[in-house]
């Protein structure tokens, strides 16, 4: 008699089984039924079901958006075809017995709610690459390339741009190229202040052609007042590093 019960609630609380939607090739709606229990009841047409949880994902290419759809009937022997669950249709159920008061609770792995999302995480992987600023490392290879032409026209205004970016940041390297542009006036006024600051900003940083390039300036004195004590101890702090020009340079002082 229960039984009888049973299905005659099923036939009028289900509607017809739905069979899940599978995406097709990269683009379109996925829908995924994963088992979370055996139940011990039948479908109106006699199937034999099981408890599950639904969800839904919509792809572009990759994943842009998935839904946790909650509880739902999933029919053994059929490959993704289910019987929708409402908050009512369940109540119901459990009254009767048909499912346990307390339902067996699930969760979706992350790795399914990252690929469900991917599609966004990699739009902002690439907006952080274009849009956010590169590490002074990238910032002063980058100026290097288009300040010696390498694999790109040679462009002083946009290795000016790089080389600010990655000095800003404290690269030593990049404080001695914005030196030379100073210096020479590669795509900049020459400023002989703004030079000298730079260079000593590098060879703060122990940079080697900075303090050796500052030993020069002061021992020619002609953009600075000279100074043969300073362009010693550049000569000497350059020397000490293994560069054997500032070493000559400090046998003739």
């Amino acid at each position: 008699m229960k039984t009888i019960v049973l299905v005659i609630l099923l036939t009028t609380l289900l509607p017809n089984v739905v069979s899940a939607k599978r995406v097709g090739g990269i683009f379109g709606k996925s829908e995924r039924i994963i088992n979370i229990s055996d139940v011990d009841i039948k479908g109106p047409n006699g199937e034999e079901l099981y408890l599950a949880y639904k969800t839904t994902s919509v792809f572009f290419i990759m994943g842009v958006y998935m839904s946790n759809d909650g509880y739902v009937l999933g029919v053994k022997k059929s490959f993704n075809t289910y019987y929708p669950l409402s908050e009512e249709k369940i109540k119901e159920l459990q009254k009767s017995g048909a499912l346990p008061v307390i339902l067996p609770t699930y969760k979706i792995p992350l790795t399914e709610w990252l690929w469900g999302f991917s599609f966004w995480m990699l739009l902002i992987v690439v907006a952080t690459i274009y849009f956010f600023p590169k590490g002074k490392e990238a910032n002063f290879i980058a100026g290097c390339k288009h300040y010696f032409g390498k694999k790109v026209p040679l462009d002083y205004k946009k290795a000016f741009k790089y080389f600010i970016k990655s000095a800003n940041k404290g690269h030593a390297a990049a404080q001695y190229n914005l030196g030379i542009m100073y210096l020479k006036g590669q795509s900049v006024t020459k400023n002989h202040e703004l030079s000298i600051s730079y260079f000593e900003k590098a060879a703060n940083q122990e940079h080697i052609d900075a303090q050796f390039t500052l030993g020069k300036l002061y021992l020619d004195g002609t953009i600075v007042t000279k100074d043969i004590k300073k362009a010693r101890l550049f000569f000497k702090n350059a020397c000490d590093k293994g560069d054997s020009d500032a070493c000559a340079m400090l046998k003739k002082l």
